[in-house]
């Protein structure tokens, strides 16, 4: 019986570790790469799991992070993938130059899903896509 008891709580540790894995970021892209201001640009990112384990996704520009604008990626309505995406147009005060979009993906626990290689980062701890601004 003890035997049973010990086997039955390592498979329930085992799966429960498994399912409170936390998404990983699969890819985030910009169309198209370099835009004039007023183009519009479409944002996609894809990430493991399922969007419920995602509470929000934010991208910031990384030149200017506290007078650029703040872009919320809304989720894709089909759920069979877990993607985000942003359909926007460039600012017509964006300068002529290459920015650094950093991407900062909360988790459903509030916790900010940093990517491998991403962790030293002060900014976008998820990834980064390169944008540039052409006129």
């Amino acid at each position: 019986m003890k035997q049973f008891l010990i086997l039955s709580l390592a498979v329930f540790l085992l799966t429960s570790a498994g399912f409170s894995k936390q998404p990983v970021l699969k890819k985030a892209v910009i169309e198209p790469a370099a835009a004039a201001p007023g183009d519009s640009i479409k944002i996609t990112a894809e990430f493991s799991g399922k969007q419920k384990d995602i509470r929000g996704i934010t991208i910031i520009a990384r030149e200017y992070p506290y007078d650029g604008p703040t872009i919320h990626l809304q989720p894709c309505k089909d759920k069979k993938e877990n993607i985000w995406f942003f359909k926007g147009a460039v600012p017509y005060d964006a300068p002529n130059e290459i920015f650094h979009l950093d991407i900062t993906a909360i988790d459903k626990k509030g916790k900010e899903i940093i990517s491998k290689g991403f962790e030293n980062q002060s900014t976008g701890h998820t990834g980064t896509i390169k944008f540039e601004v052409k006129y």
